[in-house]
């Protein structure tokens, strides 16, 4: 059996709520994980922040991400053209024969949130209808329960894992990054 080679992304998502089409996508971060000289390493970046096209904002969630409507509204992407643009860049960083793998923590609600609006949009996913779950990952790994599959367990249980400043969080670049160092970290686990 012949293996597609892969190439993951660590995909981080801010909404403004907890689903879509009520709620907005606010903000997508990307970071290139792929296979080199026998280990895992994180490669290109993507960020866009957009423009709504919902009704739905719950102020707890704009809390958690702290981007206001009015900026999205003044200084986000139009939403077509961020997904446009997210699936141009998805599809730059591949080479011939090369294969996306969609990868959250949590990817259940990152990948709903990309997949409703590359929908919504009449486009096609560049990930299709899979996504690789980190957290789920980490709990067959590393031999934890679903519960400490969070980020802050994972940081005491991998050795040399750097996480991010507590003003980064919920950046979606940011943790994009942070999990792509998880990614990475339990893609390479000696056992």
């Amino acid at each position: 059996m012949s293996e597609t080679p892969t190439v993951y992304f660590s995909v981080d998502v801010e909404a403004s709520g907890p689903f879509p089409p009520e709620f907005n996508l606010v903000s997508i971060g990307a970071v290139e994980v792929r296979s080199s000289g026998g280990e895992h390493r994180l490669g290109r970046e993507f960020y866009v922040e957009l423009k709504p096209i919902f009704p739905g904002f719950r102020a707890e969630s704009m809390a958690v991400h702290g981007i206001a409507r009015e900026h999205l509204e003044t200084k986000g992407a139009d939403a077509r053209e961020a997904m446009e643009a997210f699936a141009a860049w998805t599809r730059s960083c591949l080479q011939p024969g090369e294969a996306p793998v969609f990868v959250g923590h949590n990817a259940v609600f990152d990948w709903a949130y990309i997949n409703y609006y590359f929908q919504h949009f009449g486009m096609e996913n560049v990930f299709g209808y899979k996504a690789l779950d980190s957290k789920s990952l980490a709990v067959g790994v590393l031999g934890i329960s679903w519960w400490d599959a969070n980020k802050d367990f994972l940081l005491t249980r991998i050795p040399g894992l750097v996480g991010i400043a507590p003003e980064e969080a919920h950046n979606a670049l940011h943790d994009a990054r942070f999990q792509a160092r998880i990614l990475a970290a339990l893609l390479d686990w000696k056992r």
